[in-house]
């Protein structure tokens, strides 16, 4: 469940993102944020930790920032996070932020599953199709998931487009148990 605090964050830093100009790379700082915080263990017990000096925290936030060359509006975010103890909150504000810079600037990010890789001929072919069919540009992530037997399973937002095999033939099997 996503926490209220996370959404309010990512649309805040999406203002100011906008504002600057530099939306592509807050989002790309965010997101190297978020990996360390999922990824670092010693980087998660130091930040979320209490009995760690609050200065400390701000330190080790700050450090890193400097290392990675981060603008100071993602520094700002980060520290803010922290002395707010919602640092652990900031993959949803990551993720949070992704979605609504994709609909601020008229994209929409779609998963497409099949049973064997698609060939970018056949991926350029689905994104124009599902730019007709949202009226936005697509960004399309492909996977790979032989049990399907064929077809594609299309994921656009919460909206599924199953054009599967898999999926065909248990209709037909559910049709022919039915009319038994």
């Amino acid at each position: 469940m996503r926490h209220l605090a996370s959404k309010r964050y990512a649309k805040a830093f999406l203002q100011i993102a906008i504002e600057r100009n530099n939306a592509s790379v807050l989002q790309k700082q965010l997101d190297e944020l978020a990996e360390i915080h999922t990824l670092s263990d010693a980087f998660k017990n130091v930040v979320t930790n209490p009995s760690v000096r609050i200065e400390e925290r701000r330190s080790v936030v700050k450090n890193i920032a400097g290392k990675l060359g981060w603008d100071p509006m993602t520094q700002n975010l980060a520290l803010l996070l922290v002395d707010k103890d919602r640092i652990q909150y900031v993959s949803e504000i990551a993720e949070e932020f992704g979605r609504l810079l994709d609909e601020h600037e008229g994209r929409v990010r779609a998963r497409v599953v099949s049973a064997r890789a698609l060939a970018p001929a056949q991926q350029e072919v689905l994104k124009s199709a599902l730019a007709s069919l949202t009226g936005k540009s697509v960004v399309l992530k492909s996977e790979v998931d032989e049990s399907l037997l064929g077809g594609v399973v299309t994921h656009v937002g919460n909206t599924v487009y199953d054009g599967s095999v898999r999926t065909h033939l248990n209709k037909i099997r559910e049709s022919i148990l039915e009319e038994v």
